[in-house]
């Protein structure tokens, strides 16, 4: 190998620690994102903010 790295430490490279990071990131937002849509609420709790809302 040109480089001198050997094969565990080919994706410990500056490009694919900052893809990871993102995809990390990514990941991160979807489930803050699902979080607050109350994908993990039951349907009385979600009905009873809704209705919480409106008054």
């Amino acid at each position: 190998m040109a480089a001198g790295r050997s094969k565990k430490k080919l994706k410990n490279r500056p490009k694919y620690k900052r893809e990871r990071f993102l995809r990390d990131r990514k990941m991160k937002a979807k489930k803050k994102a699902a979080h607050k849509r109350g994908l993990n609420r039951n349907k009385k709790r979600r009905r009873a903010k809704a209705s919480r809302k409106k008054g």
